[in-house]
């Protein structure tokens, strides 16, 4: 029953709020994971300037020892006109350090596009509570995601991440691309 209590709350967080996602890196069988994060300055283009924030947040399930669902929601304010990202993705492990996924994808500039993306995350223990991360996905003419960064594991239950993003849009011929810095938290139950 907590646990339902809990994932309604968070799935609540995240359908009312804004914010950006690191990836799926660590994945056990019934943990689920809250991240929130903020995105500084970032630089978006077509005069859409270098002092650009945002925020996202993501919620994720592991189905199994192999298999998470993510759901993530971004919103940029950007001085051309806001970016929002829903995500919808399923990942698998292919390897102790290498997770793919498939994902959904809905992009609101000024219009919505629909789409889908897939890629590969890459990561690897630095230290022994710091993990460092690559993910890189390829879409339809929708978007294309980079990102590195490192997480630090405050507890068993708590990360901090930190990571560089590169986002690429086109909505109706209409392209864009953000990037910049991410930090933000993460919270396992």
């Amino acid at each position: 029953m907590k646990k339902l209590v809990l994932l309604t709350l968070a799935a609540t967080v995240v359908a009312g709020s804004a914010f950006a996602a690191a990836p799926v890196t660590k994945i056990s069988d019934g943990s689920t994971k809250v991240q929130a994060d903020y995105a500084f300055k970032q630089h978006v283009s077509k005069g859409g300037g270098n002092s650009n924030d945002g925020f996202g947040v993501s919620l994720q399930h592991d189905l199994s020892d192999k298999t998470a669902v993510q759901y993530s929601y971004d919103k940029l304010n950007a001085k051309n006109g806001d970016i929002k990202d829903h995500q919808l993705a399923l990942v698998y492990k292919v390897h102790p350090n290498v997770n793919v996924y498939g994902a959904g994808t809905a992009i609101r500039t000024n219009d919505t596009e629909l789409g889908f993306q897939a890629g590969v995350i890459g990561h690897v223990p630095l230290t022994e509570k710091v993990n460092g991360f690559a993910k890189a996905g390829w879409g339809n003419d929708i978007k294309q995601t980079y990102q590195v960064g490192a997480q630090y594991e405050v507890r068993p239950d708590v990360d901090l991440n930190v990571y560089y993003g590169y986002d690429k849009y086109s909505v109706n011929d209409n392209d864009k691309t953000a990037k910049g810095l991410h930090a933000g938290v993460g919270y396992s139950f």
